[in-house]
Protein backbone atom coordinates (compact mmCIF):
# COMPACT_ATOMS: atom_id res chain seq x y z
CA UNK A 1 0.00 0.00 0.00
CA UNK A 2 0.82 3.42 -0.69
CA UNK A 3 1.09 5.94 2.29
CA UNK A 4 -0.54 9.46 1.14
CA UNK A 5 1.90 12.00 3.74
CA UNK A 6 -0.97 14.25 4.72
CA UNK A 7 -0.04 18.09 2.92
CA UNK A 8 -2.99 19.60 1.24
CA UNK A 9 -1.60 23.63 1.01
CA UNK A 10 2.20 24.76 1.09
CA UNK A 11 3.37 25.61 4.50
CA UNK A 12 3.72 28.66 5.91
CA UNK A 13 7.13 30.33 6.69
CA UNK A 14 8.76 29.03 9.42
CA UNK A 15 11.78 30.06 11.27
CA UNK A 16 14.70 27.87 11.52
CA UNK A 17 15.75 24.73 14.31
CA UNK A 18 16.26 26.34 18.00
CA UNK A 19 18.02 23.54 19.30
CA UNK A 20 17.80 24.88 22.86
CA UNK A 21 13.85 25.21 22.87
CA UNK A 22 13.99 22.41 25.79
CA UNK A 23 16.97 22.68 27.72
CA UNK A 24 16.73 19.47 30.11
CA UNK A 25 16.86 17.75 26.56
CA UNK A 26 20.34 17.00 25.86
CA UNK A 27 22.35 14.20 24.33
CA UNK A 28 22.96 11.44 26.47
CA UNK A 29 25.81 10.04 24.86
CA UNK A 30 27.90 12.76 26.61
CA UNK A 31 27.14 15.19 29.95
CA UNK A 32 29.56 17.77 31.38
CA UNK A 33 32.33 16.01 28.94
CA UNK A 34 32.83 13.04 30.90
CA UNK A 35 30.47 9.10 30.89
CA UNK A 36 27.25 9.87 31.89
CA UNK A 37 26.89 7.65 35.34
CA UNK A 38 23.11 6.72 35.38
CA UNK A 39 23.68 5.62 39.44
CA UNK A 40 24.32 9.84 40.25
CA UNK A 41 23.66 12.16 37.08
CA UNK A 42 19.98 12.52 35.70
CA UNK A 43 19.46 10.38 32.73
CA UNK A 44 17.83 12.76 29.58
CA UNK A 45 17.11 12.67 26.02
CA UNK A 46 18.72 9.39 24.20
CA UNK A 47 20.14 8.32 26.85
CA UNK A 48 16.95 8.10 28.89
CA UNK A 49 14.97 6.25 26.19
CA UNK A 50 17.91 4.00 25.73
CA UNK A 51 18.43 3.30 29.48
CA UNK A 52 14.45 2.78 29.86
CA UNK A 53 14.28 0.13 26.53
CA UNK A 54 17.30 -1.83 27.89
CA UNK A 55 15.26 -2.04 31.69
CA UNK A 56 12.04 -3.48 29.90
CA UNK A 57 13.56 -6.03 27.64
CA UNK A 58 16.14 -6.92 30.63
CA UNK A 59 14.99 -6.04 34.13
CA UNK A 60 12.12 -8.08 35.66
CA UNK A 61 10.42 -5.04 37.92
CA UNK A 62 10.91 -2.52 35.13
CA UNK A 63 9.24 -4.99 32.98
CA UNK A 64 6.46 -5.29 35.06
CA UNK A 65 5.50 -1.85 36.02
CA UNK A 66 5.45 -1.23 32.29
CA UNK A 67 3.50 -4.15 31.53
CA UNK A 68 1.03 -3.62 34.57
CA UNK A 69 -0.01 -0.29 33.74
CA UNK A 70 -1.00 -1.30 30.22
CA UNK A 71 -3.08 -4.31 31.66
CA UNK A 72 -4.79 -2.27 34.08
CA UNK A 73 -5.51 0.87 31.86
CA UNK A 74 -6.47 -1.27 28.61
CA UNK A 75 -6.85 -5.07 29.95
CA UNK A 76 -10.59 -4.52 28.49
CA UNK A 77 -9.43 -3.11 25.36
CA UNK A 78 -11.25 -0.26 24.06
CA UNK A 79 -14.36 0.88 21.71
CA UNK A 80 -15.26 3.82 19.68
CA UNK A 81 -19.21 4.53 19.73
CA UNK A 82 -20.52 6.98 17.36
CA UNK A 83 -24.06 8.60 17.34
CA UNK A 84 -24.57 8.37 13.64
CA UNK A 85 -24.45 4.91 11.97
CA UNK A 86 -22.87 6.56 8.72
CA UNK A 87 -20.20 7.83 11.36
CA UNK A 88 -19.93 4.84 13.45
CA UNK A 89 -18.99 2.66 9.73
CA UNK A 90 -16.49 5.04 8.93
CA UNK A 91 -15.37 4.29 12.61
CA UNK A 92 -15.24 0.35 12.45
CA UNK A 93 -13.22 1.11 8.86
CA UNK A 94 -10.67 2.84 10.07
CA UNK A 95 -10.13 0.79 13.67
CA UNK A 96 -10.59 -3.33 11.49
CA UNK A 97 -8.23 -2.30 8.94
CA UNK A 98 -5.18 -4.05 8.36
CA UNK A 99 -2.87 -1.52 7.83
CA UNK A 100 -3.92 0.11 11.38
CA UNK A 101 -4.87 -2.83 13.32
CA UNK A 102 -6.20 -0.74 15.96
CA UNK A 103 -7.22 -3.66 18.82
CA UNK A 104 -3.73 -4.40 18.87
CA UNK A 105 -2.56 -0.88 18.01
CA UNK A 106 -3.57 0.73 21.17
CA UNK A 107 -2.06 -1.34 23.63
CA UNK A 108 1.34 -0.59 21.71
CA UNK A 109 0.41 3.19 22.22
CA UNK A 110 -0.24 2.71 25.62
CA UNK A 111 2.70 0.47 26.80
CA UNK A 112 5.45 2.50 24.30
CA UNK A 113 3.64 5.94 25.98
CA UNK A 114 4.27 4.56 29.45
CA UNK A 115 7.90 3.31 28.27
CA UNK A 116 9.33 6.46 26.39
CA UNK A 117 6.82 9.41 27.69
CA UNK A 118 6.13 10.18 24.59
CA UNK A 119 4.59 9.14 21.03
CA UNK A 120 4.88 10.90 17.34
CA UNK A 121 1.67 9.39 15.36
CA UNK A 122 1.79 10.19 11.93
CA UNK A 123 -1.35 10.16 9.71
CA UNK A 124 -1.15 9.35 6.27
CA UNK A 125 -4.01 10.08 4.00
CA UNK A 126 -5.67 9.43 0.78
CA UNK A 127 -6.58 12.67 -0.54
CA UNK A 128 -9.48 10.88 -2.98
CA UNK A 129 -11.27 8.37 -0.59
CA UNK A 130 -10.08 9.72 3.15
CA UNK A 131 -8.50 6.58 3.70
CA UNK A 132 -6.35 6.89 7.17
CA UNK A 133 -3.65 5.39 8.13
CA UNK A 134 -1.33 5.83 10.98
CA UNK A 135 2.39 4.89 12.31
CA UNK A 136 3.98 5.25 15.49
CA UNK A 137 7.35 6.79 14.76
CA UNK A 138 10.54 6.36 17.38
CA UNK A 139 11.25 8.80 19.79
CA UNK A 140 14.65 8.33 19.74
CA UNK A 141 14.60 9.35 16.05
CA UNK A 142 13.17 12.81 16.79
CA UNK A 143 15.77 14.92 17.03
CA UNK A 144 14.33 18.83 17.01
CA UNK A 145 10.98 20.28 17.45
CA UNK A 146 10.36 23.84 16.16
CA UNK A 147 7.59 25.86 17.87
CA UNK A 148 6.11 29.08 17.24
CA UNK A 149 8.08 32.14 18.12
CA UNK A 150 5.59 33.58 20.50
CA UNK A 151 4.25 29.89 21.70
CA UNK A 152 5.87 27.56 22.80
CA UNK A 153 2.88 24.88 22.75
CA UNK A 154 2.64 25.36 19.17
CA UNK A 155 4.71 22.99 17.14
CA UNK A 156 5.29 24.00 14.11
CA UNK A 157 7.50 20.83 12.25
CA UNK A 158 9.64 17.87 14.01
CA UNK A 159 13.04 16.72 12.63
CA UNK A 160 12.67 13.28 11.98
CA UNK A 161 15.90 11.42 11.39
CA UNK A 162 15.69 7.54 10.93
CA UNK A 163 17.76 4.71 10.17
CA UNK A 164 19.59 4.80 6.12
CA UNK A 165 17.33 1.52 5.67
CA UNK A 166 13.77 3.89 6.51
CA UNK A 167 11.20 3.76 3.57
CA UNK A 168 11.04 7.48 3.62
CA UNK A 169 10.91 8.63 -0.20
CA UNK A 170 13.95 10.19 -1.97
CA UNK A 171 11.48 13.50 -1.98
CA UNK A 172 10.75 13.60 1.62
CA UNK A 173 14.64 12.50 2.69
CA UNK A 174 17.25 15.43 3.36
CA UNK A 175 20.93 15.69 4.32
CA UNK A 176 22.10 12.80 5.99
CA UNK A 177 18.22 11.36 5.72
CA UNK A 178 16.66 14.00 7.64
CA UNK A 179 13.01 15.51 7.00
CA UNK A 180 10.73 17.82 8.61
CA UNK A 181 7.31 16.37 9.44
CA UNK A 182 4.77 19.36 9.48
CA UNK A 183 2.93 19.81 12.47
CA UNK A 184 -0.14 18.93 11.21
CA UNK A 185 0.80 15.51 10.03
CA UNK A 186 1.96 14.56 13.73
CA UNK A 187 0.01 13.91 17.17
CA UNK A 188 2.87 14.64 19.89
CA UNK A 189 1.69 12.97 23.39
CA UNK A 190 3.63 13.65 26.19
CA UNK A 191 3.76 12.77 29.74
CA UNK A 192 5.58 13.24 32.68
CA UNK A 193 6.93 16.60 32.26
CA UNK A 194 6.16 20.34 33.15
CA UNK A 195 4.79 22.93 30.72
CA UNK A 196 7.47 24.50 29.52
CA UNK A 197 9.05 21.15 28.37
CA UNK A 198 8.83 19.66 24.81
CA UNK A 199 9.77 16.15 25.31
CA UNK A 200 8.08 13.76 27.99
CA UNK A 201 9.71 11.10 30.27
CA UNK A 202 9.35 7.40 30.92
CA UNK A 203 7.53 6.53 33.62
CA UNK A 204 10.62 4.33 34.66
CA UNK A 205 12.95 7.71 34.59
CA UNK A 206 12.79 8.06 38.57
CA UNK A 207 13.79 4.54 39.14
CA UNK A 208 16.29 3.57 36.73
CA UNK A 209 19.67 3.89 39.21
CA UNK A 210 17.64 2.02 42.11
CA UNK A 211 16.13 -0.61 39.30
CA UNK A 212 20.12 -0.81 38.60
CA UNK A 213 20.60 -0.78 42.65
CA UNK A 214 18.75 -3.75 43.20
CA UNK A 215 19.70 -5.94 40.23
CA UNK A 216 23.33 -5.60 41.63
CA UNK A 217 22.04 -6.15 45.45
CA UNK A 218 20.50 -9.46 44.23
CA UNK A 219 23.48 -10.78 41.95
CA UNK A 220 25.99 -10.02 45.41
CA UNK A 221 23.39 -12.25 47.43
CA UNK A 222 23.59 -15.00 44.62
CA UNK A 223 27.28 -14.76 44.64
CA UNK A 224 27.40 -14.74 48.54
CA UNK A 225 24.92 -18.24 48.37
CA UNK A 226 26.87 -19.70 46.29
CA UNK A 227 30.14 -19.28 48.13
CA UNK A 228 28.27 -20.51 50.84
CA UNK A 229 27.52 -23.95 48.79
CA UNK A 230 31.22 -24.24 48.38
CA UNK A 231 32.49 -26.27 51.11
CA UNK A 232 36.33 -26.07 52.30
CA UNK A 233 38.08 -28.90 53.71
CA UNK A 234 40.07 -28.45 56.76
CA UNK A 235 42.65 -31.27 57.05
CA UNK A 236 44.77 -32.09 60.26
CA UNK A 237 47.38 -34.50 60.19
CA UNK A 238 48.57 -35.20 63.59
CA UNK A 239 52.54 -35.43 63.59
CA UNK A 240 53.06 -34.91 60.02
CA UNK A 241 56.24 -32.99 58.50
CA UNK A 242 56.28 -31.42 55.67
CA UNK A 243 56.91 -33.94 53.07
CA UNK A 244 54.14 -35.72 54.07
CA UNK A 245 51.58 -32.44 54.11
CA UNK A 246 53.22 -31.51 50.66
CA UNK A 247 52.01 -35.16 49.42
CA UNK A 248 48.81 -34.97 50.86
CA UNK A 249 48.20 -31.97 49.14
CA UNK A 250 49.10 -32.97 46.09
CA UNK A 251 46.97 -36.16 46.57
CA UNK A 252 43.97 -34.27 47.10
CA UNK A 253 44.36 -31.15 44.80
CA UNK A 254 41.19 -31.69 43.43
CA UNK A 255 38.59 -31.70 46.68
CA UNK A 256 36.50 -34.94 47.12
CA UNK A 257 33.27 -35.47 44.69
CA UNK A 258 29.90 -34.98 46.34
CA UNK A 259 28.97 -38.47 48.12
CA UNK A 260 32.50 -39.50 48.60
CA UNK A 261 33.48 -41.78 51.28
CA UNK A 262 37.01 -40.89 53.47
CA UNK A 263 38.55 -44.15 55.10
CA UNK A 264 41.90 -42.50 56.62
CA UNK A 265 43.52 -43.24 60.23
CA UNK A 266 43.29 -41.79 63.50
CA UNK A 267 46.14 -39.39 62.91
CA UNK A 268 44.18 -37.21 60.09
CA UNK A 269 41.02 -35.00 60.76
CA UNK A 270 38.96 -34.13 57.81
CA UNK A 271 36.69 -30.95 58.91
CA UNK A 272 34.14 -29.00 56.46
CA UNK A 273 34.35 -25.59 57.03
CA UNK A 274 31.34 -23.58 55.01
CA UNK A 275 31.10 -19.55 54.41
CA UNK A 276 28.40 -17.61 57.01
CA UNK A 277 26.40 -15.68 54.65
CA UNK A 278 23.54 -14.39 57.29
CA UNK A 279 21.40 -13.93 54.52
CA UNK A 280 18.47 -13.19 56.86
CA UNK A 281 20.32 -10.09 57.80
CA UNK A 282 20.56 -8.37 54.03
CA UNK A 283 16.47 -9.35 53.67
CA UNK A 284 15.68 -5.97 54.81
CA UNK A 285 17.93 -3.94 52.83
CA UNK A 286 16.57 -5.69 49.82
CA UNK A 287 12.99 -4.68 50.89
CA UNK A 288 14.22 -0.77 51.62
CA UNK A 289 15.14 -0.97 47.42
CA UNK A 290 12.14 -2.40 46.51
CA UNK A 291 9.87 -0.02 48.28
CA UNK A 292 11.83 2.93 46.14
CA UNK A 293 11.47 1.26 43.41
CA UNK A 294 7.55 0.96 44.39
CA UNK A 295 7.01 4.29 45.18
CA UNK A 296 8.79 5.89 42.22
CA UNK A 297 6.25 3.66 40.28
CA UNK A 298 3.64 5.04 42.02
CA UNK A 299 2.90 1.00 42.78
CA UNK A 300 1.91 -0.67 46.03
CA UNK A 301 4.64 -3.56 46.98
CA UNK A 302 2.54 -6.15 46.53
CA UNK A 303 2.07 -5.07 42.59
CA UNK A 304 5.89 -6.06 42.46
CA UNK A 305 5.66 -9.68 43.94
CA UNK A 306 5.95 -9.00 47.67
CA UNK A 307 2.95 -9.97 49.24
CA UNK A 308 4.18 -10.83 52.47
CA UNK A 309 3.79 -7.65 54.28
CA UNK A 310 0.36 -7.04 53.45
CA UNK A 311 -3.38 -8.65 54.24
CA UNK A 312 -6.55 -8.51 51.74
CA UNK A 313 -7.97 -5.27 53.95
CA UNK A 314 -4.27 -3.20 53.47
CA UNK A 315 -3.57 -4.65 49.95
CA UNK A 316 -6.93 -2.99 48.82
CA UNK A 317 -6.32 0.11 50.62
CA UNK A 318 -2.71 0.20 49.04
CA UNK A 319 -3.88 -0.73 45.85
CA UNK A 320 -6.42 2.72 45.72
CA UNK A 321 -4.12 5.65 44.83
CA UNK A 322 -2.71 3.04 42.02
CA UNK A 323 -6.26 2.94 40.68
CA UNK A 324 -6.80 6.62 40.71
CA UNK A 325 -3.10 6.90 38.80
CA UNK A 326 -4.55 4.07 36.20
CA UNK A 327 -7.65 6.37 35.54
CA UNK A 328 -5.64 9.51 35.07
CA UNK A 329 -4.03 7.29 32.08
CA UNK A 330 -7.08 5.66 30.75
CA UNK A 331 -8.44 9.56 30.60
CA UNK A 332 -5.15 10.48 28.82
CA UNK A 333 -6.02 7.55 26.59
CA UNK A 334 -9.57 8.84 25.70
CA UNK A 335 -8.37 11.51 24.63
CA UNK A 336 -6.22 10.32 22.52
CA UNK A 337 -8.15 7.78 20.66
CA UNK A 338 -10.66 10.58 20.55
CA UNK A 339 -8.39 12.72 18.62
CA UNK A 340 -6.93 10.00 16.28
CA UNK A 341 -10.60 9.39 15.28
CA UNK A 342 -12.04 12.77 15.05
CA UNK A 343 -9.17 13.47 12.88
CA UNK A 344 -10.31 9.84 10.52
CA UNK A 345 -14.44 11.88 10.73
CA UNK A 346 -12.76 15.15 9.64
CA UNK A 347 -11.03 13.59 6.80
CA UNK A 348 -13.81 11.60 5.45
CA UNK A 349 -15.84 14.70 5.44
CA UNK A 350 -13.10 16.29 3.37
CA UNK A 351 -13.21 13.56 1.11
CA UNK A 352 -16.98 13.53 0.48
CA UNK A 353 -17.67 10.24 2.09
CA UNK A 354 -19.69 11.95 5.03
CA UNK A 355 -21.83 15.09 4.61
CA UNK A 356 -20.48 18.24 6.54
CA UNK A 357 -23.14 18.52 8.80
CA UNK A 358 -23.22 14.99 10.28
CA UNK A 359 -23.20 14.51 13.74
CA UNK A 360 -19.55 13.78 14.87
CA UNK A 361 -19.68 12.50 18.64
CA UNK A 362 -18.06 9.78 19.64
CA UNK A 363 -17.49 8.69 22.69
CA UNK A 364 -14.33 6.24 23.73
CA UNK A 365 -15.33 3.68 26.49
CA UNK A 366 -12.75 1.73 28.54
CA UNK A 367 -13.58 -1.00 31.05
CA UNK A 368 -14.09 0.49 34.15
CA UNK A 369 -11.51 0.02 37.02
CA UNK A 370 -12.61 -0.48 40.67
CA UNK A 371 -10.27 -2.07 43.62
CA UNK A 372 -13.80 -3.41 45.25
CA UNK A 373 -14.30 -7.36 44.74
CA UNK A 374 -16.83 -7.90 42.78
CA UNK A 375 -19.15 -9.32 45.39
CA UNK A 376 -18.86 -6.04 47.34
CA UNK A 377 -19.91 -4.26 44.20
CA UNK A 378 -23.22 -6.17 43.30
CA UNK A 379 -24.40 -5.39 47.32
CA UNK A 380 -23.64 -2.54 46.88
CA UNK A 381 -25.57 -1.32 43.34
CA UNK A 382 -28.45 -3.46 44.94
CA UNK A 383 -28.53 -1.07 47.83
CA UNK A 384 -27.82 1.83 45.46
CA UNK A 385 -30.73 0.77 43.01
CA UNK A 386 -33.37 0.47 45.82
CA UNK A 387 -32.15 3.53 47.38
CA UNK A 388 -32.78 5.39 44.03
CA UNK A 389 -36.15 3.74 43.43
CA UNK A 390 -37.66 4.72 47.00
CA UNK A 391 -36.19 8.23 46.23
CA UNK A 392 -37.94 8.52 42.91
CA UNK A 393 -40.88 7.31 44.36
CA UNK A 394 -41.08 10.31 46.53
CA UNK A 395 -39.91 12.52 43.96
CA UNK A 396 -36.82 13.88 45.52
CA UNK A 397 -35.28 12.91 42.16
CA UNK A 398 -36.61 12.52 39.02
CA UNK A 399 -36.06 9.53 36.63
CA UNK A 400 -32.89 11.12 34.44
CA UNK A 401 -31.44 12.70 37.83
CA UNK A 402 -31.54 8.22 39.59
CA UNK A 403 -30.22 7.35 36.38
CA UNK A 404 -27.28 9.07 36.02
CA UNK A 405 -26.34 8.98 39.81
CA UNK A 406 -27.19 4.87 39.13
CA UNK A 407 -24.37 4.80 36.29
CA UNK A 408 -22.13 7.19 37.95
CA UNK A 409 -22.04 5.09 41.70
CA UNK A 410 -22.71 1.82 39.99
CA UNK A 411 -19.06 2.35 38.42
CA UNK A 412 -20.14 1.55 34.94
CA UNK A 413 -20.46 5.43 33.48
CA UNK A 414 -18.09 8.51 34.59
CA UNK A 415 -19.05 12.22 34.40
CA UNK A 416 -17.72 12.56 30.55
CA UNK A 417 -20.48 9.80 29.50
CA UNK A 418 -23.18 11.42 27.50
CA UNK A 419 -26.94 11.16 28.64
CA UNK A 420 -28.32 9.55 25.46
CA UNK A 421 -29.41 6.19 26.94
CA UNK A 422 -28.54 4.95 23.16
CA UNK A 423 -24.84 4.94 24.39
CA UNK A 424 -25.16 3.48 27.89
CA UNK A 425 -23.92 -0.09 28.03
CA UNK A 426 -25.86 -3.14 26.78
CA UNK A 427 -29.02 -0.48 26.42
Amino acid sequence: MRLWPFSRRAAAPVREAQPDDDTGWVRGSVHGGRPLNPDRDELDGDALLQEAYKAYKENPLAYAIVEQTTSFVLGGGATVVAQDPRVQSIVDAFWHDPENSMPLRIYSLQTELSLFGEQFIRFFVDPLTGRTVIRQLDPLYIKDIETHPDDLERPLRYLYSPPRSSPLSSRERGIGGEVWLLAQDILHVTINKVSSSLRGRSDLAPIIPWLRRYRRWLEDRILLNESRAAVVWDVTVAGAGKPEIERLRTQWAKPPRRGTVLFHSEAEAWKPVAHEVNAGDAASDGRAIRLMVATGALLPEHYLAEGGNANRATAAEMGLPAMMRFKRRQELLRSILTTIVSRVIAEAVRAGRLGPRVNRAILVQFEELTTSPLDHVADAVGRLSSALAIASEHGWVNQQEARRLWWRFAGQADESRPQDATLAPNA
